[in-house]
């Protein structure tokens, strides 16, 4: 999941419609994008809190001997 793309921002053209469109859409893509990332660095956030908090788990029950 560590794989995302990033869009680049469409440049203006003289076609007000379609320049309008392109942005709506990178717009789109790039809520996604964000989205994504959002979701991976939780869930990288949660795997490193259980890893330290089994580590501090262990080195309680170390001290307690």
């Amino acid at each position: 999941m560590s794989n995302f793309t990033y869009y680049a921002m469409p440049t203006y053209t003289r076609d007000h419609e379609t320049y309008c469109k392109q942005m709506y859409d990178w717009h789109m893509k790039m809520h996604h994008y964000r989205e994504q990332q959002r979701a991976y660095h939780l869930e990288q956030a949660k795997h490193f809190q259980k890893l330290t908090g089994e580590k501090a788990h262990v080195s309680d029950n170390n001290n307690v001997a």
